[in-house]
């Protein structure tokens, strides 16, 4: 007898969802009948870790999907179009006699959505910039379009717990493919994890959080890069607390920002929200985000910018020419590697280049290589670094770039204020 044909497209109204049929992820993804964008273009719906598709059953307005670990460890995955959007659930199940120890790591899901990026053209038309917040039972992802629209496409996690959300298959010139990872556990026979979540779209950022503050709490950090020292404001749910936990203590609200890694938890019940936080420059922040090809971290061209940002910060408190001239050096070092002037960089000393004639013209002709048209791939990350460099170009020479500097904020707008926290203050100083 001939197995019934399960359908790799499933709609519901103007949904619709296709998935693959060898792995079982989801390939595209609309909530509209004439879709102008597609939502998903990397990775999104597969298991992370060692397994294979072994069974699949179509289900009323969706379909189940069975994975099979290398160990005795099972997966079940039901994915559903409701009113509201695509409902996916996953139960993990320990399937043998003995216990199973999951290592933080090992056991995810990808959830790569509309972030691949191309030419601008195509970018700015077809992409979106997705944000992020994910901190045990608080997780969600917001996709902000790349055109400046504000429809777009949400999750909110509705049961379960995440560890983090990591990239992976890193690319130069964009973040890679998402993972949501399970935090470490030990499921004895027959015990369960269960996450689920809905992803669904949105007319506007209050649409968004209409949704989302069902399941989540709305956390916003300010400034989201602090330096160490920087005065730091938490609100949950558009409330300030009095006190947060940094590094398991309690402390006032605003905060100043420790150095180097920290942990937040900015509600009381410590099973809600753990973030991890790095009270470190922008520039260093800068750096610590670059994934070039064939590059360490000692080869880092972005690493010379950060010294010189911190060297400059050095000299405004000491007055040392050593150190003023360790921080010119430095920015001279950057402008000697190979293609340092068709990189927009974010975290440029303003006043350190002011103050010196080679570095402003080196700067200059920085800023004019930037602004030529390119076919370059176009990306969060040169969006938000036109804007910054022709924000300091405005500064260093005296309004002369002030309507590319506008323009440039206006492109850049949709991914420079975030759901959780302003990702890039407007006013960096050095």
């Amino acid at each position: 007898m001939k197995r019934p044909t399960i359908p790799i497209e499933i709609k519901r109204g103007d949904a619709s969802f296709t998935w693959h049929y060898c792995t079982g992820q989801v390939e595209s993804l609309s909530f509209a009948a004439t879709p102008s964008i597609r939502w998903i273009r990397g990775f999104f719906g597969m298991p992370y870790g060692m397994c294979y598709l072994d069974k699949r059953e179509q289900v009323a307005d969706g379909v189940k999907h069975v994975y099979e670990y290398m160990t005795d460890l099972k997966l079940t995955v039901t994915r559903t179009l409701t009113d509201e959007g695509l409902v996916e659930r996953y139960t993990w199940q320990n399937a043998g006699k003995k216990d199973i120890a999951i290592q933080e790591g090992e056991v995810g899901v990808y959830v790569t959505f509309a972030e691949k990026y191309d030419v601008k053209e195509v970018t700015r038309a077809y992409r979106a910039y997705t944000e992020i917040l994910a901190g045990g039972k608080t997780f969600y992802m917001y996709n902000t379009r790349c055109n400046g629209a504000t429809d777009g496409v949400g999750l909110v996690l509705q049961e379960g717990r995440i560890a983090e959300v990591k990239a992976e298959r890193l690319h130069p010139a964009e973040r890679g493919d998402l993972v949501a990872y399970m935090p470490a556990v030990t499921l004895a026979p027959d015990e369960t994890v269960n996450w689920q979540w809905l992803v669904y779209p949105y007319a506007d950022e209050s649409e968004f959080w209409q949704v989302a503050r069902r399941y989540a709490h709305k956390i916003n950090v300010t400034p989201l890069w602090p330096k160490a020292g920087q005065s730091v404001t938490v609100t949950v749910d558009d409330r300030t607390p009095d006190e947060v936990v940094v590094n398991g203590e309690k402390v006032a609200n605003p905060f100043k920002s420790p150095e180097g890694t920290y942990t937040l938890q900015p509600v009381a019940d410590e099973e809600e929200t753990l973030l991890t936080m790095k009270g470190i420059s922008l520039a260093e922040r800068w750096a610590d985000e670059y994934h070039g090809l064939r590059r360490g971290q000692k080869n880092n061209p972005r690493r010379y910018i950060a010294e010189s940002s911190q060297m400059a910060a050095r000299f405004a408190q000491s007055g040392e020419q050593g150190d003023y001239d360790a921080a010119v050096n430095a920015l001279y070092a950057y402008y000697r590697t190979a293609g340092a002037y068709r990189q927009a960089q974010m975290g440029m000393p303003q006043v350190l280049i002011r103050s010196n004639e080679g570095l402003r013209k080196m700067f200059a002709r920085h800023v004019d290589t930037i602004l030529k048209p390119s076919r370059r791939r176009y990306t969060a990350d040169t969006a938000l670094g036109t804007y910054e460099m022709l924000r300091v170009a405005d500064y260093v020479f005296d309004g002369k770039y002030a309507e590319e500097k506008q323009r440039a904020f206006e492109e850049a707008t949709p991914k420079l204020f975030t759901p959780y926290g302003i990702l890039y203050l407007d006013k960096e100083t050095d």
